[in-house]
């Protein structure tokens, strides 16, 4: 259900019409100054839903045949009131406030329950004009001076956050929005600067256009797709004002190293200066390509000045564009060198510099480990020792724990991958047991969500359902804001769903405009299958439950849910391999709205519903899955 709504252009189209929106929600609604219920209720679910941020953030938004359990309710306060629109379980979607009760000024916008992003219309603008992200949606404040549907200047923004935004300028060509990230004449005139240092900010700032172009020509993998991955500052410096003369002392990045993928490759720029400003960071430069030197190099920096660090990167870039199978001999030789590199880098560097290098390392000789059946023996040693000496020397830390994962992963890997597998069983409580080990020894870890659902995952394998369902309420209940607490969230609902109601309901997937229930069918035996195009068993699967509907024409029907990325891939695959009854599909994959809502994570997996509604199975085989409906149906286990 979350969806990146970059939504510029179309707020453009619609979205700048807040008295118009204001109207539409208040029209008929506004009794004494404040809104209120009246003959003519809430406003429309699917009103509320037209309108979209105008900046990128991740919210929720329902599917269209989820909107009919969504509902709207009024809110109010001690000087306005206004209208929040909730999902089926209760969950906050959006929130349309007015603090004097005449006109919405105050555009909310949530995720998993929690605001995200919101939208402020200053007193006597005639739109949205401040944008603000809270929560796992970040801490940006964006201010729209000129009223154009652009953000002008940042109120409050953290160099990681610069550092998206001027990879996002680069990546969609847009010089407007790296300009934004820019230290202003007002922002000099507030620390004021000195007059050779104002002077200096001012001459970068006019050659910024062609240095712009020059950066994305040579960032030769930038697309719009690009993803942000790490931001390298070192310790901001601290510049008393007595020294240069400015009027407060300065808080300042020298400099900074930003790195990004490129469709399975890395790729990096580098950030010159950087100035706090208030509680927003701002460059006087534009980015320049590559990991080397920039600008200028100050004490406290990454350090790549040192030209021997500086040939060691360029190594490294050398070898990444080298393109290599992800198995094989090859590929251990090829991440085995990587690492190589990667620890001479991390020797040179300064202490506080190492975080990253240190991650890739992980990275690389996990990726070895991986590359053969049964793991490569020298990269499993490597990766063990690198875990041992974090141990020792950050016990307990994010860093500590990111390798420990990383190895934990990659040796449960190398045994699923050997040839002959005695005891799967064997492996799973041996995996079971490491993982609440890490989840002890990290309770707080970034990668603790995802060792508590892979815990929660091994139960069920294992048939401990009860503590299965247990270690997926934790995940959910402790890590709301993580995305795998949906995924545990819906497992839970899953291994309680026997003798219960189930609530299906999405759009088409060959019509994504008509809505289906599952309630419709209410009355006959629901056989629910989920699949996607890339699991080899679905077509045979759906040559079969074509024959057990046709036993059974008019009793039994089928409700497929495609769990594909996209809706074409599932197309191309049913026009080879045509299946019976209806098809759902939510963008997303294993990650979509249909697959959380009962954390299926496990493909092809088949639910039986019987009449009343109710799940009789959730965990049918589509072999022995004629049995079961029988039953349902009240038919003796042996009519033919």
């Amino acid at each position: 259900m979350a969806t990146a709504c970059t939504a510029v252009e179309r707020g453009q189209r619609k979205g700048w019409r807040v008295r118009g929106l204001a109207r539409l929600l208040l029209g008929g609604f506004v009794l004494g100054g404040t809104i209120t219920a009246s003959a003519l209720g809430a406003p429309p679910v699917a009103k509320m839903l037209e309108y979209q941020p105008r900046h990128e953030s991740a919210i929720t938004t329902p599917s269209a045949a989820e909107q009919a359990s969504c509902t709207v309710e009024l809110v109010k306060g001690k000087t306005g009131s206004g209208w929040v629109l909730k999902d089926a379980q209760g969950k906050l979607l959006r929130r349309f406030y007015s603090s004097d009760g005449r006109s919405v000024d105050t555009y909310s916008y949530f995720r998993d329950g929690v605001e995200v992003y919101r939208e402020v219309v200053s007193p006597g603008s005639p739109r949205p004009d401040n944008f603000r992200w809270f929560h796992s949606g970040g801490s940006k404040w964006g201010v729209d001076e000129d009223k154009n549907g652009t953000i002008d200047i940042w109120k409050i923004i953290s160099p990681e956050e610069v550092s998206q935004e001027v990879l996002k300028a680069l990546a969609t060509r847009d010089l407007s929005r790296l300009e934004a990230c820019l230290l202003t004449d007002a922002d000099i005139q507030a620390l004021g600067l000195p007059a050779n240092l104002a002077d200096d900010i001012r001459a970068r700032r006019k050659g910024i256009k062609a240095k712009f172009e020059n950066t994305i020509s040579k960032l030769t993998k930038l697309n719009e797709k690009v993803v942000w991955l790490h931001l390298e500052t070192g310790v901001p410096q601290c510049i008393p004002a007595d020294t240069i003369g400015s009027r407060t002392d300065l808080l300042k990045h020298a400099r900074g190293t930003v790195l990004f993928d490129a469709g399975g490759s890395s790729e990096w720029f580098q950030l010159g200066p950087m100035y706090l400003v208030g509680a927003a960071w701002k460059l006087i430069d534009a980015p320049v390509p590559g990991s080397g030197t920039h600008l200028e190099e100050k004490p406290g920096t990454m350090g790549l000045d040192d030209p021997k660090l500086a040939k060691l990167v360029e190594e490294l870039t050398v070898l990444d564009k080298n393109q290599v199978s992800p198995s094989g001999e090859a590929a251990v030789k090829h991440y085995l060198a990587r690492a190589d590199i990667l620890e001479k880098i991390v020797a040179l560097v300064k202490p506080n510099d190492r975080d990253p290098w240190i991650r890739q390392i992980a990275d690389s000789l996990a990726s070895a480990v991986q590359a053969i059946p049964g793991g490569d023996a020298t990269a499993t040693k490597r990766l063990a020792s690198l875990e041992a000496q974090l141990v020792q020397a950050l016990k307990g830390s994010n860093l500590a724990g990111y390798v420990a994962f990383r190895r934990m992963q990659a040796e449960y890997s190398a045994r699923l991958s050997q040839k002959d597998i005695k005891d799967f069983s064997e492996i799973q409580k041996d995996w079971m047991t490491k993982l609440t080990a890490y989840v002890k020894e990290y309770p707080k870890g970034e990668d603790t969500p995802d060792a508590i659902l892979q815990l929660g995952m091994a139960c069920e394998f294992l048939g401990k359902e009860v503590e299965a369902k247990n270690w997926y309420t934790n995940l959910a209940r402790n890590f709301p804001d993580r995305p795998q607490a949906a995924k545990g969230e819906g497992a839970a609902r899953r291994l309680g769903l026997e003798g219960e109601v189930m609530t299906l309901a999405g759009p088409t997937l060959n019509n994504p405009n008509l809505p289906f229930n599952i309630r419709q069918l209410t009355g006959k035996v629901v056989l629910v299958y989920y699949w996607a195009s890339w699991n080899g068993q679905a077509a045979n699967d759906f040559n079969k439950l074509k024959s057990v509907l046709e036993s059974h024409k008019g009793a039994v029907e089928l409700v497929g849910v495609n769990l594909d990325n996209n809706a074409e891939e599932a197309r191309a695959f049913l026009s080879q391999h045509p299946a019976p009854g209806v098809q759902l599909h939510t963008p997303g994959g294993l990650e979509s709205q249909l697959a959380n809502q009962y954390g299926v994570m496990v493909l092809p997996s088949l639910f039986v519903v019987g009449k009343d509604g109710k799940c009789l199975s959730k965990s049918a085989q589509v072999g022995t899955v004629e049995e079961e409906i029988k039953k349902a149906l009240g038919e003796k286990a042996d009519k033919k």
